[in-house]
């Protein structure tokens, strides 16, 4: 479904024009993002797609069925299970969803402008659809698989701040990015 109503969509596309001026429309989609432990059924994947299917049935006025220009995936950072996904994940789960390990959401952006957009001017844009402490953005939804990514817990790590003050926070900052 439309992730964005024409109000807010005229509010990024005039966020995006102040930076990026070629820019001639926004369009935005919501993409699902679903991790599963074995193969669904084909039962298991009608209801997967019912829950799925909410919000208008049909574009908004203005909006293509199928949108056009160049995609910036927003999707929350790598590493971060979304409070959405933790709620939709529960869902599944009370709906006889097992195999169903999580399910996260993203929002694909349709940037459609005259010309392609340069690298920095798809920054510029990227850094107004996106808050940088909870989301990034992907140009190829193939690169969303590594929200899933399973890694083990590294050892818990300390900085001696009340014995090294400021020092020992710059060096953590530096150390962790």
């Amino acid at each position: 479904p439309p992730a964005l109503s024409d109000f807010r969509l005229e509010k990024v596309l005039a966020a995006i024009r102040d930076r990026v001026a070629h820019v001639e429309s926004v369009d935005t989609r919501y993409l699902h993002l679903v991790e599963v432990s074995a193969p669904l059924s084909d039962e298991q994947r009608t209801v997967v797609e019912a829950l799925l299917r909410y919000g208008p049935s049909t574009p908004t006025e203005g909006q293509s069925v199928a949108p056009a220009g160049e995609l910036l995936l927003v999707v929350p950072r790598s590493g971060t299970v979304s409070p959405w996904s933790s709620k939709a994940t529960d869902i599944a789960h009370v709906c006889g969803l097992a195999a169903v390990r999580r399910i996260e959401r993203g929002v694909a952006y349709y940037l459609d402008a005259s010309r392609a957009l340069t690298p920095p001017e798809w920054s510029c844009s990227a850094a107004t659809l996106h808050d940088r402490m909870t989301e990034q953005v992907l140009r190829d939804p193939a690169d969303a698989a590594s929200l899933f990514h399973h890694s083990e817990p590294k050892a818990l790590a300390t900085v001696a701040v009340l014995a090294e003050g400021r020092p020992a926070l710059q060096a953590a900052n530096a150390s962790l990015g």
